[in-house]
C-alpha cells in the first residue's frame, strides 16, 4: 500500500473540537437512553439497546469523519437534540408526544428550507409546465368519465382519506386553527396521517366541504399529475443511460440572452445532434402518454379518490437521490473540499425523502427499505471493488448524517410505538388479508394484465443492454422487487398497493419508446397507439378474459341495485336520530355497515354542511378491529345482509359473522331485536334485512357476546395472540 493510500485510510487526529464532538455523542447516547428508558421500561431490551447503540455509534462516526469546518455545527446541533431527548424523557407522555410531533416536521421543514437554499437556483422551465398542466386537463377529463359512468361510490379506503379532508375542511372553517394543527402533527403515528389531505381539505373549506369534484381535482394536482410526470422523467433518465443523447442547446440568440429557455424548436437541419436534441425533449410527452397506458390502474385509483399515487413521487425522486449518492461516494480521490459537503448534502435529502415516504402512506416504507438496501449494496460493490482508494469519510458521514436524522424525523413514531411494538405487527394484524395465489394473480390479469407486464420485462431487458451505465436502472428494478417481496409477507397487495412496483411497470416501457422515437417516430408513435388500444379500449375487455389485458383502466358498470340505495338512503334518513343510530353488520362492497354512512354520496347537494353522524362504524377484520363493538349498544336499528356479507376469508371476519348469524337467527343478541319486515334487495343477491331493538343491550350482552366471540375464534384454531 502506498503512503497516500496509508494516509488516506488514517483517522483523523483527535483535535479539541473533535473531542468536544465525540462528547456531544455520548450526551446524544445518554439522553436517548434515557427516554427509551422511561416511555418503555418493558420493551424486549433489544429494542432499546438497537436505538441507543445506532445513534451513539452514528454520533461518533460524524465526530471522526467531519471536517474542522463542520464539527461545530455538528456538536451544536447534537447537544441541542439531547436537550429535548431530555425533556420529553421527564415530560408527561401527552405531552412529550405532542413535543416530539411538532418537533419533527419542524426539523423536516427546516432542513428542506436549508437544503433548497442552498442548491443552485434554477430556471422555471415553461414546457415543463405545459406538460403539467396538459397532463392535469387530461386526468381531470379521465376522472371525469370513469366516476361518471361508474357512478361510483366512494367506500372503505378510498372514502378514508376524503372524509379525513372533510374533518379538516370542518376544522378550518370553525377557525380552531390549534386543534387542525395539533391533530395534524400527532396523526405521523397513525396509520392514516392526515398529510395528504391538508391542502385537498382547504381547498374544500374554501369551496364546498362535500364536493367530490373539488377533492378529485385537487388529489390530481397535487398527486396525480406530478406522479404522471415523475414516472416519465425517470423513463426519460433510464433512456438517457441507455442511449438516448442530451446535447447542450446551441448558442442562444440575443433574443434568448434576455433570460428564459429558448422557445425556438430544434430542426432537423441542425444536423444529427440537432435531431437527437429534438428527439429526447420531444419525447417527453411521448413518455408521459406511454406511462398512462402502461399502467392505467394507477390512474384509475387516483382519479376514484386515493391520494396514494403521490408516494410514487417521492419513489423518483428518492431514487435519483440514490443514485446520485453512489456516483459521488464512487468518484476517485481529490476533491474532497467540493465533495464532501455535496455528499452530506445528497444524504440528508434522501433521508428527508425516505422519511417523506413513510410518513406519505405508512407500506411506502417498504419502499424506502427497498431503496436503502439496493443502494447498500450498490455502494457496498464500489467500496470492494476500490478498497483504499474508496471514499470510506463520505460514506461513513453520509450513513451517519441519514440515519440520525432518520431517527430524529421519526422520533413520534418512536415515542407512540415502542411501549406497544406488537399493536404494530403488520404481518400478524393483516395476515386476514392474504389471498391464495390464484386469486392474486386473477387480480394482477385485471390490474396490469400479461401485456403490459411482457412489454415492461421487454422494455428493462432492451435497457439492460444498452445501458452503459446501469446503476439507476438496478436501483429501480432492485428496490421495487425488494419492496414487492416485503409487502408479500404482510399480506396480498390490493391494487392500490401496486404503487410500490409501478415505476417498473411504467418506466421501462415509456423509456423504450423513447429510445424508438428518437429513430423511428412512426413506429414508437404506432407502439403507443397499440399500447393504448390494449389497456383503455373495447380490446382490453376482449382480452382480459386470458388475462393479456387489463380493465382496472376501464370504466365499471354501475351497480345494478341504485334504485334500491336510494329507497335504503330514504329509509334511513327518516328514521335514524342522534338518540337512535341505525347500524349495518356486513363487510363486502354489496352490503357493509360502512356503506349505510356513505350514501349520502347518491345526492350530495341536497346535504347539510355538516352532517351529524347517525350510524355505528362495526368492526370488520378479526385481526385488525378485534371483537364485536361495544358501540352495537347505541344501535336502535340493526341491518344485517343475508347471507352474511364479508370481504376476506369468513374465518378471519368472526367480528362480523358471529353477530350477524345471531341477529339473523334471533338467537345470543338477536333475541333483543325482531324483524320489521323491511327488506333491501341489493345485487348479487345480497337481502339487506331490517331489525328493530325490542329492549336495550347492556354492558352483560356485550361481554357475553365478546366470550362467544373468542370461542368461535378458539374453534377455529386461533390463539389468543390471532395466531393460527
Amino acid at each position: 500500500m502506498s503512503v497516500i493510500d496509508r494516509r488516506a485510510l488514517a483517522p483523523p487526529a483527535l483535535s479539541g473540537k473533535r473531542w468536544v464532538a465525540a462528547l456531544a455523542g455520548l450526551a446524544l447516547t445518554a439522553s436517548t437512553a434515557l427516554l427509551l428508558w422511561r416511555i418503555a421500561p418493558g420493551a424486549p431490551a433489544i429494542d432499546p439497546i438497537a436505538l441507543v447503540g445506532v445513534s451513539g455509534l452514528s454520533a461518533g462516526a460524524l465526530a471522526l469523519a467531519l471536517d474542522e469546518e463542520s464539527l461545530s455545527n455538528l456538536a451544536q446541533g447534537v447537544l441541542a437534540g439531547a436537550g429535548l431527548i431530555v425533556l420529553g424523557a421527564f415530560a408527561e407522555p401527552e405531552a412529550r408526544l405532542r413535543l416530539f410531533s411538532f418537533a419533527s416536521p419542524a426539523l423536516g421543514v427546516g432542513l428542506v428550507l436549508w437544503l433548497t437554499w442552498a442548491r443552485k437556483r434554477r430556471r422555471l422551465s415553461f414546457a415543463l409546465a405545459a406538460l403539467y398542466t396538459a397532463a392535469l386537463a387530461g386526468l381531470c377529463a379521465y376522472a371525469a368519465a370513469l366516476v361518471l359512468v361508474s357512478r361510483d361510490l366512494m367506500i372503505a379506503d378510498f372514502m378514508t382519506y376524503r372524509g379525513i379532508s372533510m374533518m379538516i375542511a370542518r376544522l378550518a372553517d370553525a377557525g380552531e386553527w390549534p386543534l387542525l394543527a395539533s391533530a395534524a402533527a400527532q396523526s405521523i403515528t397513525q396509520d392514516y396521517a392526515w398529510g395528504p389531505a391538508l391542502v385537498p381539505g382547504l381547498a374544500l373549506a374554501l369551496t364546498q366541504p362535500t364536493s367530490r369534484a373539488v377533492y378529485t381535482f385537487a388529489l390530481l394536482a397535487l398527486y396525480g399529475a406530478p406522479a404522471l410526470l415523475a414516472l416519465a422523467i425517470l423513463a426519460r433518465d433510464l433512456a438517457r443511460r441507455a442511449g438516448l443523447r442530451r446535447l447542450p442547446s446551441p448558442q442562444p440568440s440575443p433574443v434568448d440572452r434576455r433570460g428564459g429557455d429558448s422557445l425556438l424548436p430544434f430542426t432537423r437541419e441542425g444536423g444529427p445532434n440537432g435531431w437527437m436534441r429534438e428527439s429526447e425533449e420531444g419525447s417527453l410527452p411521448l413518455a408521459v402518454a406511454a406511462t398512462f397506458f402502461a399502467y392505467p390502474a394507477a390512474w384509475a385509483v387516483a382519479a376514484r379518490g386515493m391520494p396514494d399515487v403521490g408516494g410514487l413521487v417521492l419513489t423518483v425522486c428518492a431514487l435519483r437521490l440514490a443514485e446520485r449518492l453512489a456516483r459521488l461516494l464512487a468518484l476517485g480521490q481529490g476533491h474532497d473540499a467540493r465533495i464532501a459537503p455535496m455528499t452530506r448534502r445528497v444524504a440528508l435529502a434522501l433521508a428527508l425523502t425516505l422519511f417523506a415516504m413513510f410518513a406519505f402512506r405508512r407500506w411506502y416504507a417498504l419502499t424506502a427499505a427497498g431503496i436503502s438496501i439496493t443502494l447498500a449494496i450498490e455502494v457496498g460493490s464500489v467500496a470492494f471493488s476500490r478498497r483504499a482508494r474508496f471514499r470510506w469519510k463520505d460514506a461513513m458521514a453520509a450513513g451517519a448524517l441519514a440515519v440520525l436524522t432518520l431517527l430524529a424525523l421519526s422520533s413520534p413514531v418512536i415515542v407512540d410505538w415502542l411501549p406497544n411494538l406488537g399493536a404494530h405487527d403488520y404481518a400478524r394484524s393483516y395476515a386476514a388479508y392474504r389471498k391464495p395465489p390464484d386469486v392474486f394473480l386473477h387480480q394482477l390479469g385485471d390490474w396490469v394484465g400479461l401485456l403490459p407486464a411482457l412489454a415492461a420485462l421487454g422494455g428493462a431487458a432492451l435497457l439492460w443492454r444498452r445501458s452503459a451505465d446501469r446503476r439507476l436502472l438496478r436501483l429501480t428494478l432492485g428496490s421495487a422487487a425488494i419492496a414487492a417481496a416485503l409487502f408479500l409477507r404482510i399480506q396480498t397487495p390490493y391494487i392500490h398497493h401496486l404503487y410500490l412496483i409501478a415505476p417498473v411497470i411504467a418506466a421501462p416501457v415509456a423509456a423504450s419508446l423513447m429510445l424508438a422515437f428518437a429513430s423511428r417516430p412512426r413506429a414508437a408513435l404506432a407502439a403507443l397507439a397499440a399500447l393504448g388500444a390494449i389497456t383503455l379500449s373495447p380490446l382490453a375487455a376482449a382480452l382480459n378474459p386470458l388475462a393479456l389485458a387489463p380493465i382496472a383502466g376501464l370504466p365499471r358498470a354501475p351497480r345494478a341495485d341504485l334504485d334500491e340505495l336510494e329507497r335504503l338512503k330514504g329509509w334511513v334518513d327518516q328514521r335514524a336520530r342522534l338518540d337512535a343510530r341505525v347500524c349495518g353488520l356486513g363487510s363486502s362492497y354489496t352490503f357493509s355497515g360502512q356503506l349505510i354512512g356513505e350514501l349520502w354520496q347518491l345526492h350530495p347537494e341536497r346535504e347539510a354542511r355538516f352532517r351529524p353522524k347517525t350510524d355505528v362504524k362495526t368492526p370488520d377484520v378479526d385481526a385488525v378491529d378485534g371483537p364485536p363493538s361495544a358501540s352495537l349498544m347505541d344501535c336502535a336499528i340493526i341491518i344485517v345482509g343475508d347471507p352474511v356479507q364479508t370481504h376476506l376469508n369468513p374465518d378471519d371476519q368472526q367480528t362480523v359473522v358471529l353477530p350477524s348469524r345471531e341477529m339473523l337467527t334471533g338467537q345470543g343478541i338477536g333475541a333483543k331485536f325482531r324483524r320489521t319486515g323491511e327488506v333491501f334487495h341489493l345485487e348479487n343477491g345480497v337481502s339487506a334485512i331490517v331489525f328493530e331493538r325490542l329492549a336495550p343491550l347492556d354492558d352483560a350482552d356485550i361481554a357475553a357476546l365478546r366470550s362467544r366471540w373468542r370461542a368461535a375464534r378458539a374453534a377455529l384454531g386461533f390463539d389468543e395472540g390471532g395466531r393460527r
